[in-house]
């Protein structure tokens, strides 16, 4: 099974793609993302997140358009990222694929969340804000 959330961003697609594949970054704006612990050096990555502890076990990219993890131990088979540029803004696309449907409305609000933390973050810094200033707690609140 797989879904997918997209949303548009007010940045450029190498921008986009710079923050989205740089786990470090990730930390910073993904409200999801607690930490990420390098296992073997460029190839297995521990993701700490509040939906559980995810291995990386490979990465396949095109630089500036799409990223994909794929994972072991997980519920997830992959996830990843997609950047398209869609007139002034680019458009991100957040997918993963899992086999148990009973979690599809959970990642699916997941990934509006994480989408909506990313937009945030990018706004923010735009705006002049200082990354490392950046509270991606805030969308963790319910209004």
């Amino acid at each position: 099974m797989r879904i997918e959330k997209k949303i548009e961003i007010n940045q450029t697609p190498e921008s986009l793609y710079e923050i989205v594949a740089d786990g470090e970054k990730a930390i910073r704006w993904n409200p999801t993302l607690n930490d990420v612990i390098e296992k073997e050096e460029g190839k297995e990555y521990l993701l700490k997140s509040k939906v559980g502890d995810i291995l990386i076990v490979g990465t396949e990219s095109v630089e500036n358009e799409h990223i994909t993890w794929h994972m072991k131990n997980s519920d997830m088979d992959a996830i990843g990222y997609i950047v398209e540029p869609k007139g002034d803004m680019t458009e991100v696309t957040i997918w993963t694929e899992f086999e148990n449907k009973k979690l599809r409305k959970g990642y699916e609000k997941v990934a509006d969340l994480v989408l909506k933390g990313l937009k945030n973050y990018v706004d923010f810094v735009e705006e002049g804000g200082d990354p490392e200033d950046f509270d991606k707690t805030q969308l963790m609140v319910s209004p």
